[in-house]
């Protein structure tokens, strides 16, 4: 497992939640090439499930704010991630080519879900990833190198060879995957989540897609199912 440093923990807020009180704090976690990457930790105030996020490249974190808000309070433990050059975190971002990214992220996700698993009340038995568009291709691998994940969300997210091969390995992974039939951004992805989420022996893995444009989180807005059934899907998974 790879070492993490946490350089600064910094209580930023205070979530009210029925029968508990839950805190949210930014943290500064140190990547293997010293580059410091923010993140926000939300505790339900509980022992529970474990959830790390990952945005799309054109948002950051706080995109989360309403899924975080919502795991939260049925009793989740969520990170949510500004990826190297996004939000706050430092780094060259895309800027440095889209492969070079993904490969830099591989050991930053690595280093995200140790640091939500080591907290107090996580549940590791009970460990969720996912993200939109490349958040979620990069936590499309990292399922595949960390075996235990029970759930894998996926938004507007093509997942890789490998992480598909996974899917349909793990019976133990449920898959969540949406898109829309044109997204522009990344073509093709309809059909990637369809055969990926075919592929799957999880009973409760699920493709929901729609006709339309959108990509990633902007989904929401134009399909508003979407947003609540991810939700009791994502609960219903981590909660047992």
């Amino acid at each position: 497992m790879q070492a993490i440093t946490v350089i600064n923990l910094a209580l930023v807020g205070v979530l009210t939640v029925t029968g508990a009180t839950a805190q949210s704090k930014d943290v500064d976690l140190e990547a293997a090439d010293g580059v410091r990457l923010k993140a926000t930790y939300s505790s339900p105030g509980r022992p529970g499930p474990g959830m790390l996020l990952i945005h799309q490249c054109n948002m950051d974190r706080t995109s989360w704010t309403n899924i975080s808000t919502a795991l939260v309070d049925a009793g989740v433990h969520v990170l949510t991630l500004d990826l190297r050059g996004f939000g706050d975190s430092e780094g060259e971002g895309i800027s440095g080519g889209f492969p070079t990214l993904l490969q830099k992220s591989a050991g930053d996700s690595d280093m995200a879900l140790e640091y939500l698993s080591s907290q107090s009340g996580v549940d590791v038995a009970r460990l969720g990833v996912g993200g939109a568009s490349c958040g979620g291709m990069i936590l499309a691998d990292l399922a595949a190198r960390r075996p235990g994940v029970k759930a894998l969300m996926l938004l507007s997210s093509p997942p890789s060879e490998t992480a598909v091969q996974n899917m349909a390995d793990t019976p133990g992974l449920a898959v969540f995957g949406a898109a829309t039939e044109d997204d522009p951004v990344t073509r093709g992805v309809a059909d990637a989540l369809r055969g990926a989420v075919a592929g799957s022996k999880h009973p409760h893995s699920i493709a929901k897609i729609y006709e339309g444009t959108e990509h990633g989180l902007p989904m929401f807005e134009t399909n508003p199912d979407l947003e609540p059934q991810l939700l009791d899907w994502l609960k219903n998974e981590l909660s047992n």
